[in-house]
């Protein structure tokens, strides 16, 4: 279940997730505690160690998006391991911005967001430092975009 998933990575109880992700993407980023998550996050590490996550990224997100393109016919996705540590950074640097996070990927059915999470997440695994703050990052952005839309 996604919200066990997000639940391990983000440090949030699965009952405060599930609460979430019965709202849709809109109301999440209104959500006065989703919004104090994100806040609480460690922009500086996460800066720091930027270099660290698109090296994991790079290793397997060609993977990645072969499967993508197999499962869910999705083609030309401009996913690299530049373009999303950076918008992971950046997002977070300028968190009123986020939810054009949803706009950027309305293509996407929310259940491959919930089906490849899992996969993303654990890509940053293999991370030196900034490992647990990276995955926790990812998860809590995530989050919203396996919700419903409606």
């Amino acid at each position: 279940m996604i919200e066990n998933t997000l639940s391990r990575y983000t440090g949030v109880v699965p009952a405060k997730i599930s609460r979430l992700l019965r709202l849709t993407q809109s109301r999440i980023y209104e959500d006065k505690e989703y919004r104090s998550w994100i806040e609480a996050l460690d922009t500086d590490v996460l800066g720091e160690t930027l270099p660290h996550a698109r090296v994991a990224y790079e290793r397997h997100l060609p993977e990645f998006t072969e499967h993508l393109k197999e499962k869910y016919g999705m083609v030309n996705t401009p996913m690299s391991a530049y373009t999303l540590g950076n918008w992971l950074v950046g997002f977070l640097r300028y968190p009123d911005t986020i939810i054009n996070l949803s706009k950027m990927h309305d293509r996407i059915p929310a259940e491959a967001f919930s089906d490849m999470l899992p996969e993303i997440i654990t890509m940053l695994d293999e991370m030196p430092q900034g490992r647990a703050e990276w995955q926790r990052a990812l998860a809590l952005m995530a989050l919203p975009l396996v919700a419903s839309r409606n």
